[in-house]
């Protein structure tokens, strides 16, 4: 009723956009994933990526889902600005799909957290990323 009133679509879940599939790694703790995924892990300052745990979708796995998200997005919505809710591995596969960036550049150039904001804009500089920030205390 919120977005009628507000005069906004009405939000549409995107299976293409569900978090990334940890495999073998749901439901273990971060402190875990060195120890049990090392050495196929990168590691930045803020994150430990896990790259290939039994069962999980690998980053070039989930960037070929992202452009397959953003290819629909643009299919149905070719103007106008539109708000994609979604977790932060995802984000990122997003973000180097629209830039056609390596996803193990994304995964390293910049931390996009919980609650935060990254465009995704024609005419950006990809290599600049527009991160909204806020502040994190989940680790």
């Amino acid at each position: 009723m919120v977005c009628e009133t507000l005069g906004m679509a009405k939000p549409v879940i995107l299976n293409q956009l569900i978090e990334r599939n940890f495999g073998e790694m749901t439901g273990k703790p971060i402190s875990d994933i060195e120890r049990l995924c090392a050495p196929n892990i990168i590691k930045t300052d803020t994150v430990t990526y896990f790259l290939s745990p039994l069962g999980a979708e690998t980053f070039p796995d989930l960037l070929k889902r992202a452009g397959q998200a953003l290819n629909q997005i643009r299919a149905e919505h070719s103007t106008g600005s539109i708000l994609l809710v979604t977790h932060g591995d995802l984000g990122k596969m997003l973000y180097a799909a629209h830039y056609g960036l390596p996803w193990q550049k994304v995964l390293t150039g910049f931390h996009f957290g919980n609650c935060e904001l990254l465009l995704l804009a024609d005419g950006e500089n990809p290599n600049e990323p527009h991160v909204v920030k806020i502040d994190q205390h989940n680790h």
